[in-house]
């Protein structure tokens, strides 16, 4: 059976995202502070923010912090997934290579090199 959520319930896990985001804060910079959760279920199996600059991104933490399964999960966070190779590779390319069913994003990266291209990516993958 497919699972169906109310806005309220898509508020609430990117509220959570959000909250982790926060843990960030003085760790990151001069990235953003970008935090991750990932539900399957309705159930939240994975959190992550970016912990570190230079360091894995919220999405990348979040499947590694799972405590079930995460294919097929649902991914809440709170910037577009990168779409470029930098200090790390593409959260694009990770999360289609790992079966994300659907990306929720709180806001475009204001990064003109990915600035919609991530979320592109993602549609088309």
């Amino acid at each position: 059976m497919d699972t169906f959520y109310t806005f309220d319930i898509h508020e609430a896990f990117m509220s959570r995202a959000l909250e982790l985001a926060r843990q960030g804060q003085g760790k990151v910079s001069p990235n953003p502070m970008v935090g991750c959760i990932l539900v399957k279920d309705g159930e939240i199996i994975g959190e992550g923010y970016h912990e570190a600059y230079g360091g894995p991104h919220a999405e990348v933490m979040a499947y590694k912090n799972a405590i079930k399964e995460p294919v097929d999960a649902t991914v809440y966070v709170t910037m577009e997934p990168c779409s470029i190779f930098s200090k790390t590779p593409p959260c694009t390319k990770f999360l289609i290579e790992n079966s994300a069913a659907e990306v929720y994003v709180a806001m475009l990266d204001p990064n003109p090199e990915v600035n919609g291209n991530g979320v592109a990516e993602l549609i088309h993958a």
